[in-house]
């Protein structure tokens, strides 16, 4: 056995169903290995399809998803998917292969020291020298893609060792890593100033963050808490699914284009209970003035201690994972009832709530050009009850999709949050897809977004999944021309994509079948023909390029300066 058969070996006992990669001469003998062990590995177009065909993977199944690429140019092509995997915290396993030892730090063809350029947005990453340390580094690794906050972990082998037999551990127990760190302060320790500051709130709020969405015990202990204790509840865009949408604790979705109602709660609540957050600047603004712009008791609790604190100061701080804090909460519950405090908060957030329900049935109407908001509706009716995955990329629609498509449980939202990259959409559809075959896919995509990664189409062609493909075409790219619109004099520099394919010939180029929409009728009879087909279909919907994303907090604005024609008071 070689390093390269000991790779495949490894992944094949972890259970690794699906990786995602590129092959190339460093890693040949690696690939070689691949065929003889028969190991599932997919051929995508491009080493960053790679990477976010292993997010969507690793989103939608909890499991690690596994990416390869080789030295140089492939393993930096894989740099934009590992840094948005970071800031989303998912975990991502990037094996990548390296020029010889012996020609380490030469500028040899093909070289890039990638474990250097991947040091920031990785939790680890490592440049294996010695073969003996080849299993350990991959057990490793392994763990730690998801240990604590989840993240992607790169393992850089040179190619020599990858050709080198290689020690096999069998039967024995394999070294791993053992760090030692500070005892957290847990939720144990804390309970009863939780409690004691829920007991004084007149206008509490729980804001459920990507943590929340974790594990299926961390979601559903979320729900015993709200309904237990009657706090209102709003989530972060990679929080959605943690609640159902049609519950009466929930708000919705907060930041910049979040719900008034969830929004307002945030920028003036007295009690703020945030669990699996990072507080980005999209939903809190500017955080000193948010700090001091009311008195408030905020309450932070992260499974990563280096968050907490770093954006918010916190009144208490929990150093704990979602699903541990609401169990512990739970159990620790006393027998007062907290929630007649707060009646005349929640009937003034359900009032905003119930006309902010009537604003956007309004925008449910057929017109054409085709409204985003309608798009968006239609689909999500006729996948009702079907517990689809929905999948978007960047831009103007990835916030309609968020603001306008329920979405029916947790690790069925797969999006770019915090990196907002551009050409995620499509490898994380079919990455989502190959976790979640029973399931239908939907992908929202611009047409902006759409040609970063368009080859992927090849992909998605090859493994016949059934991703339905909804390109979102304004012509433009739709944020950048609404800020430019809002806030540059309406100086249009470079936003006005004036040249677009013909998406319906391509789609026939790569085999997968295809239509379009432009008005209410041609949409009904291509979702209907899209749902029909036993896997990919494409549907190229005509937008009205003038139609901006509401509501819409101005950057650095307080969450309840939000603007929203027909929500002024």
């Amino acid at each position: 056995m070689n390093g390269a058969d000991l790779i495949v070996e490894f992944l094949m006992k972890k259970g690794v169903t699906h990786a995602f990669g590129y092959p190339g001469g460093p890693v040949l003998v690696l690939y070689e290995a691949i065929h003889q062990a028969q190991f599932p590995h997919i051929l995508t177009r491009h080493e960053q399809g790679a990477a976010h065909a292993a997010e969507g993977y690793a989103k939608v199944s909890g499991r690690p998803g596994v990416c390869i690429a080789t030295s140089g140019p492939g393993a930096t092509n894989l740099v934009t998917g590992l840094a948005d995997a970071y800031l989303d915290s998912v975990p991502v396993l990037a094996i990548t292969g390296a020029v010889a030892r012996s020609a380490t730090g030469t500028d040899a063809f093909q070289e890039a020291d990638i474990t250097g350029v991947t040091q920031p947005i990785t939790k680890y990453n490592y440049l294996v020298m010695n073969p003996d340390d080849l299993l350990p580094i991959l057990e490793e690794a392994w763990q730690l893609t998801t240990d604590g906050r989840p993240g992607p972990v790169l393992v850089n082998v040179p190619k020599d060792i990858m050709a080198l037999p290689a020690k096999q551990i069998a039967g024995q127990e394999i070294p791993v890593y053992t760090r030692h760190r500070p005892a957290k302060i847990k939720t144990m320790a804390m309970s009863k100033q939780v409690y004691a500051a829920i007991s004084k709130a007149k206008q509490p709020l729980l804001l459920a963050g990507g943590g929340c969405v974790i594990t299926p015990e961390g979601t559903q202990n979320l729900i015993n808490f709200i309904e237990t204790t009657g706090i209102p509840v709003a989530t972060t865009l990679m929080g959605k699914g943690a609640i159902r949408n049609d519950h009466p604790l929930y708000l919705g979705q907060l930041g910049m284009h979040g719900t008034p109602q969830a929004n307002t709660a945030l920028g003036t609540c007295d009690l703020l209970l945030a669990v699996g957050t990072r507080f980005s600047d999209r939903i809190i603004g500017d955080p000193n003035e948010y700090r001091r712009s009311i008195e408030r008791t905020i309450i932070h609790v992260d499974i990563d201690v280096a968050e907490i604190g770093k954006n918010i100061k916190a009144d208490i701080e929990i150093e704990d994972d979602a699903a541990d804090f609401f169990s512990v909460m739970m159990k620790t519950k006393p027998d007062e009832q907290y929630s007649d405090n707060w009646q005349d908060w929640m009937d003034m957030l359900e009032k905003k709530k119930q006309r902010y329900v009537v604003l956007k049935n309004e925008m449910y109407k057929p017109a054409s050009p085709l409204p985003p908001q309608y798009v968006v509706h239609q689909v999500a009716e006729y996948l009702k009850g079907q517990n689809p995955v929905v999948t978007t990329d960047v831009g103007q629609h990835q916030m309609f999709v968020a603001q306008h498509f329920p979405v029916e449980s947790p690790r069925s939202f797969i999006t770019s949050g915090g990196l907002g990259t551009m050409g995620f959409g499509l490898p994380a559809a079919i990455g989502a897809s190959a976790a979640a075959p029973d399931r239908t896919t939907v992908l929202f995509t611009g047409d902006g977004g759409f040609q970063m990664t368009i080859q992927e189409l090849g992909l998605l062609a090859s493994q016949k999944l059934p991703v339905k493909i909804f390109i979102m075409d304004n012509g433009c790219l739709g944020m950048v021309r609404q800020w430019q619109e809002l806030f540059f004099d309406q100086h249009y520099c470079q936003s006005l994509l004036e040249n677009n394919p013909d998406f319906l010939k391509i789609a026939e180029a790569y085999g997968i079948p295809a239509g379009q929409a432009s008005d209410g009728d041609s949409l009904d009879e291509q979702i209907s023909l899209a749902m029909a087909v036993d896997g990919p279909y494409l549907v190229h919907c005509i937008l009205d390029p003038r139609e901006n994303v509401y509501p819409m907090i101005p950057a650095g604005k307080m969450p309840q300066d939000l603007l929203m024609p027909g929500m002024e008071d």
